[in-house]
């Protein structure tokens, strides 16, 4: 081979490695633009918490509250008019039965109801009678678990059912979900909006899991739906060993985002990186970023949000750098090349 082949083909090795690639900053943009993914993520770590903390909250729940709606089935032992005779509870929380009439059932447990059944027939009817209550239908315990988890649905509860309670039943996170899940009530609290327009919870998993905010253990009662919304990503491009889009994995920052693309190009400018933001206008906001000032005072790099473009910048001396290197090496290479088949 010619020296002047060689030499062409190692400018055309140095221009290739000099050339971008991963994808353009237009292209992550537009796929930015695409995007119609929630901010938000699901792990197996949180998983495996929401499911290990079940027991916890049903070793101190109580007996479930009958309500309106709830379907009952009451016996009485030797007591053919009460043999499994079955009773809704009214809106205002009353059932009728045989023999001793309309019972107010709001705020009796099943075994509170077995007792004032059993006072009435004693009193009336027979000695030390024996009830039992059922409750068949829980229509007033009702909640709905939708969105990224493994078994979405309706389910029935008991009174005392916390957030983990209720992912856990429905099978937990799918790999999608995020860490943050609303929840929608059908009545906004006391002093917030009207009666009737409802409400929109928003909880960190983490947070609660970690026991950080009190407020968030709340129970969740009849009528609520939990919301578990998909995952957002986010997109890096530029001087970055694995450009593409990547899950917004929590509180994630800047420098954070650039390790999960397999870290900076050889000639990467970390003073150099550039956050491109949908605000819901036209033009995207940009972020200047200085990483590396940031990192050198010991501060972490912006956070990052859905659909965020992460862009590093090049660094000419460095380009420039590498691709004299590159270019020696391709011909050393060439050369060795070379050397062996003239010595064959």
């Amino acid at each position: 081979m010619s020296h002047r082949r060689m030499i062409g083909c190692a400018l055309g090795l140095l221009l290739a490695g000099c050339a971008s690639t991963g994808p353009s900053k237009e292209t992550l943009l537009a796929m930015a633009s695409a995007s119609t993914s929630s901010e938000q993520v699901g792990s197996v770590t949180l998983n495996s918490r929401i499911l290990s903390s079940i027991a916890q909250d049903e070793a101190s729940a109580g007996d479930y509250v009958i309500g309106p709606g709830d379907l009952l089935v009451i016996s009485a032992l030797d007591v053919s008019e009460m043999e499994k005779a079955k009773v809704r509870v009214s809106s205002e929380g009353f059932v009728r039965l045989p023999l001793i009439g309309t019972i107010r059932t709001k705020g009796l447990t099943a075994r509170a109801l077995e007792n004032e059944i059993a006072t009435l027939l004693g009193e009336k009817y027979m000695h030390n009678p024996q009830v039992s209550v059922f409750i068949e239908e829980y229509r007033s315990q009702r909640v709905a678990v939708l969105g990224e988890v493994n078994k979405p649905g309706v389910y029935e509860i008991s009174e005392r059912r916390t957030i983990t309670d209720m992912l856990a039943q429905a099978g937990g996170l799918s790999a999608n979900a995020d860490q943050v899940v609303y929840i929608v009530r059908k009545t906004a609290s006391v002093g917030a909006s009207p009666p009737g327009s409802g409400e929109i919870v928003k909880v960190d998993l983490e947070q609660l899991l970690a026991g950080q905010d009190p407020s968030l253990a709340m129970k969740v009662g009849s009528g609520d739906v939990i919301s578990v919304p998909k995952s957002g990503d986010f997109f890096l491009g530029g001087a970055v060993r694995k450009p593409g889009s990547y899950p917004v994995k929590g509180k994630l920052t800047a420098d954070q985002a650039i390790y999960l693309g397999g870290g900076l190009a050889d000639d990467a400018d970390m003073t150099e990186v550039q956050i491109l933001r949908d605000v819901g206008g036209p033009k995207k906001e940009v972020f200047q970023v200085d990483l590396e000032q940031l990192l050198k005072n010991g501060k972490p790099g912006p956070p990052i949000k859905k659909n965020d473009v992460v862009f590093v910048g090049t660094s000419a001396p460095k380009a420039l750098l590498y691709g004299a290197l590159d270019f020696l090496r391709s011909v050393l290479r060439i050369g060795i090349s070379a050397s062996k088949d003239i010595a064959f």
